[in-house]
């Protein structure tokens, strides 16, 4: 798992120098939420580059574990199911689409099934709480809700 946080880790940096660049292209107003993200990113991948590189690992056969039995056909069986998210979310409804989406993912990841109810029925409904009671922002809406 080292080698792939290594390969995170550089990789985040590169993003974040392309980020810094776009960001210096702003007004100096609204560049400045674009660089508390920044900051942000940054802090966190520092994090990562420092368990990764400087910290020695205490049991490498025990995080090689953590992954084990997970598999390849549930990363793309996730990718597609989350395609099928995007476009069934403006036909079913942002809401209902969210919940079946959270709650098949998770049964798939083999999560705890009475987890994956309270996510699958919670969820939506901070969503709903926040982005629409609370900001008032739109969401898509299908024939469901």
């Amino acid at each position: 798992m080292r080698k792939y946080d290594k390969f995170l880790t550089i990789g985040l940096f590169i993003l974040e120098a392309f980020y810094f660049i776009l960001i210096k292209q702003l007004p100096p107003k609204a560049a400045r939420y674009p660089y508390f993200v920044l900051g942000l990113m940054v802090f966190l991948t520092l994090l990562l580059a420092i368990n990764t590189f400087i910290i020695k690992p205490k049991n490498t056969e025990e995080e090689e574990d953590k992954f084990k039995g997970n598999l390849y056909g549930q990363f793309f069986f996730v990718i597609v199911l989350s395609a099928v998210y995007v476009v069934l979310i403006d036909i079913i409804g942002f809401f209902v689409t969210t919940a079946i989406y959270l709650f098949v993912t998770m049964i798939v990841l083999k999560s705890n099934i009475k987890w994956n109810i309270v996510v699958s029925i919670l969820f939506p409904i901070f969503l709903y709480l926040v982005f629409v009671s609370f900001l008032k922002v739109p969401v898509p809406r299908g024939f469901l809700l």
